[in-house]
């Protein structure tokens, strides 16, 4: 298996998608972070205290167990994924 994986990212509040390189073995809460750390304070503002990222299938409602792995998700090389900001207390 490839060590990198390519997912398009729509970073809510960015203008525009980005492409993230994540290892197949991250979780969605490691992508959410890698998203954070590329993208925020760069192209957006960081969250703000007491929100948490979270991440779903572009268009889907429905966000991803954080601990669900990119290798078990389903996903094919750049598919996109949505980085939403939650407050913590609906995570």
């Amino acid at each position: 298996m490839s060590d990198t994986f390519a997912l398009g990212c729509n970073y809510e509040g960015d203008y525009g998608l980005k492409m993230l390189y994540v290892s197949p073995d991250s979780t969605m809460k490691e992508v959410a972070d890698i998203a954070r750390q590329h993208i925020a304070g760069v192209f957006v503002a960081e969250p703000k205290p007491g929100v948490v990222l979270r991440v779903r299938r572009h268009g889907e409602e429905e966000f991803l167990p954080e601990g669900l792995k990119v290798s078990e998700a389903g996903f094919i090389q750049m598919d996109t994924v949505d980085i939403i900001h939650v407050p913590a207390a609906q995570a």
